[in-house]
């Protein structure tokens, strides 16, 4: 049954905060227990309280489902906070701005938004393009979310080289990518954290990032 409809309405953002909420609530926790090839979506329908008329006037498949939460925890997380430029990395302020920024992510990171995000983001074998068989994203708006978060971590680090606060004998896009690298394991290991130890895991995530930055990065 495919009744995905082109008009604004199709548009998940448009729903209530209390639909928005349930929505995300119920396809999060179904990709994460069933897996995206066995994820269901009339299971996700039911426990969204949705009907399904309503619920396929704005999606018509697994795939545009998981795009189109995804776009609207973006647009959650959007709206509560805006990315630093570059451009206010320079000079001595280097490490003190990185300092505040993972303060803010880490703040950011208790919010229900940021915590769907993640779980969401980090799904094995999704890959919102068509393809559900990848393990990597190739498409739609993980790719999209993914390449621009990747190119302000490097517009950020090739500041910081200029700044002579980071160093430079490394290959600018080696740097790039273990600093990717790096984030995405913390964020991971949080996220996979049982019940008992959630909080545990998340006071060590809030300083490790810096820790682990600097010695990687610094001069």
């Amino acid at each position: 049954m495919t009744m995905h409809s082109d008009s604004a309405e199709a548009d998940p953002t448009r729903l209530s905060p209390e639909r928005r909420a349930a929505l995300a609530d119920a396809t999060v926790a179904e990709f994460e227990r069933s897996g995206y090839e066995g994820a269901s979506l009339n299971r996700i329908i039911r426990a969204a309280g949705m009907s399904k008329s309503s619920f396929y006037h704005f999606v018509g498949s697994k795939d545009e489902l998981f795009d189109a939460v995804v776009r609207m925890l973006i647009a959650d997380v959007r709206a509560q906070w805006t990315p630093p430029a570059p451009s206010e990395f320079g000079a001595r302020a280097f490490w003190r701005r990185v300092d505040a920024l993972l303060e803010e992510i880490a703040r950011l990171s208790a919010t229900p938004a940021m915590q769907h995000l993640g779980r969401i983001f980090y799904l094995p074998g999704a890959s919102a393009s068509g393809d559900p068989a990848s393990s990597d994203v190739s498409g739609g708006a993980r790719r999209e979310l993914l390449d621009a978060v990747h190119a302000w971590v490097e517009a950020v680090i090739r500041v910081g080289r200029e700044a002579e606060q980071v160093r430079d004998d490394l290959p600018l896009e080696l740097q790039v990518e273990v600093t990717f690298a790096v984030l995405r394991a913390i964020d991971e290991w949080v996220l996979a954290a049982e019940a008992a130890d959630a909080g545990e895991r998340a006071a060590v995530a809030a300083s490790a990032p810096a820790l682990v930055l600097r010695r990687l990065l610094a001069p």
